[in-house]
């Protein structure tokens, strides 16, 4: 498992774009794992991936999403958005803790291919 980037998303200071790959097939990729404790919280209110998407290998072209996971594949390149993200904790992963790095701008290769939908 590798933290690719985690990116800043305009105009909204409360929620990021966080870029992962795992070593693993898209379906055995556990999304509703990928988390980050909330101390005093029961797990079920920590915060989890919001409209995620699996790209191909080099992180260009969107090939999947939560309701079309993608059947090939050796890893799994997983891009998401993440809300209250507390960069003095790790995320939680089926594969492990995954320490955060300071957010940067959306690379090109990204833009114009996600855009942030708040949730109802």
């Amino acid at each position: 498992m590798e933290l690719i980037g985690v990116y800043i998303v305009d105009n909204n200071s409360d929620v990021h774009l966080i870029e992962i790959q795992f070593d693993d097939t898209p379906a055995n990729i556990d999304v509703g794992q990928i988390t980050q404790e909330l101390e005093g919280q029961p797990s079920g209110n920590w915060q989890s991936p919001w409209d995620e998407k699996y790209l191909d290998e080099k992180g260009e072209e969107i090939i999947g999403d939560y309701f079309d996971i993608p059947e090939v594949g050796l890893k799994t390149r997983l891009l998401f958005f993440f809300h209250d993200l507390n960069f003095s904790k790790p995320l939680l992963t089926q594969d492990g803790q995954l320490n955060l790095t300071k957010p940067t701008s959306l690379p090109a290769r990204l833009r114009d291919k996600v855009k942030y939908e708040r949730p109802d």
